[in-house]
């Protein structure tokens, strides 16, 4: 499906000041993740522009990281490379994006971005005053290990002041993206007091994603044990903690 990203501030700005709002390119793209190998060190991402207007993107390789939060963190890289560096399709085209691999693979998956950044168009003389809601894209890129080790396990399981936290750390050589994450705490008898759904998304190789959830306050009192489950696919990952003085400071 077509990804757009559009700023609200700017829109509602734009309407204040009576401009002329613009819509964001519409285009579609395939794949919307690239796993490259040794057998595979190259692969073709297909751009379609669906919309009335030409579209005009600037590419750019990422190198991709994260903070214990799930928060991107993103730095110029060489390692991989994107081609063209600027992408012109008109209305009803389709163009083809080459990424590749210049680094060696090695023990652990490394992981990029690639940005496709739409650029504004050029202005003309009859175009007014307008804002322009510009597309962008960030594409997931693995370069994968000599061996794909997929091992995540749930740590620091605790338990505090109406708070539950955890931590789920990756130990494998590749990523994992979680189906679900969730807090169930458990009365008596094992009898469902509370189930937290939790924000499920990539873990990186050696990377841990922080999680914390709030115990609803009917539920301090009778809350037995929590569990901590987070559905890997081929694999639900489970922690306990028994006898919680839950709302304890």
């Amino acid at each position: 499906m077509p990804c757009r990203l559009a700023s609200t501030a700017v829109l509602a700005s734009a309407l204040v000041m009576g401009a002329e709002v613009a819509r964001a390119a519409e285009v579609q793209v395939g794949p919307v993740l690239v796993n490259l190998s040794p057998a595979a060190r190259s692969a073709i991402v297909t751009v379609r522009n669906q919309g009335k207007e030409t579209a005009r993107f600037e590419l750019q390789a990422r190198s991709w990281s994260q903070g214990p939060a799930g928060e991107m963190n993103l730095s110029p890289t060489e390692e991989i490379a994107v081609y063209p560096p600027v992408l012109t399709i008109a209305p009803g085209e389709e163009r083809n994006i080459r990424v590749g691999a210049v680094v060696p693979f090695g023990p652990v998956e490394k992981t990029y971005r690639v940005i496709l950044q739409e650029l504004a168009p050029p202005e003309t003389p009859d175009s007014g005053v307008q804002v322009r809601m510009l597309t962008r894209m960030l594409l997931p890129v693995f370069l994968a290990p000599t061996v794909a080790v997929e091992k995540a396990v749930i740590e620091a399981l605790a338990a505090k002041a109406g708070k539950v936290t955890f931590r789920l750390v990756n130990q494998g050589s590749v990523h994992v993206k979680p189906a679900s994450v969730k807090l169930t705490g458990l009365a008596a008898g094992g009898k469902v007091a509370f189930e937290s759904e939790l924000p499920a998304w990539y873990v990186l190789s050696g990377g841990v994603r922080d999680y914390e959830a709030t115990i609803p306050a009917d539920a301090c009192g009778t809350v037995q044990e929590f569990e901590a489950s987070v559905d890997l696919t081929r694999e639900v990952v489970r922690a306990t903690l028994a006898k919680p003085k839950a709302c304890a400071p």
